[in-house]
């Protein structure tokens, strides 16, 4: 069953914001030179967990964006990082364990 995945991104006018854009810049070319490790996915799910609404509880939401495509990925840290304006969970779900084959 489909998951619905909340994602607020901050407001531009939040404190720490050039802190928030460097980090997520620095994850966009990570992802998009493909030199991210496991520890770099990791840091990436943990910097966007924040960020996350829905589900309420954390692993679950942890869950929800490792299950997360590529594509929905590059579109969080642009929202973060103020270069995008469309919030991808605002138009579709992400699947909690999209075609895994797992279980609860």
């Amino acid at each position: 069953m489909a998951k619905q995945l909340i994602f607020t991104p901050p407001s531009p006018d939040a404190p720490g914001y050039l802190r928030r854009t460097k980090k997520a810049l620095e994850f966009r070319q990570m992802v998009s030179s493909k030199n991210a490790g496991p520890e770099t996915i990791d840091a990436l799910v943990d910097f966007l967990l924040p960020y996350i609404e829905e589900p309420k509880d954390r692993e679950e939401a942890k869950e929800s964006l490792f299950d997360a495509t590529e594509a929905q990925f590059l579109q969080l840290i642009d929202v973060v990082s103020g270069n995008a304006e469309e919030n991808p969970t605002q138009a579709q779900k992400m699947n909690e364990r999209s075609n895994s084959g797992q279980q609860e």
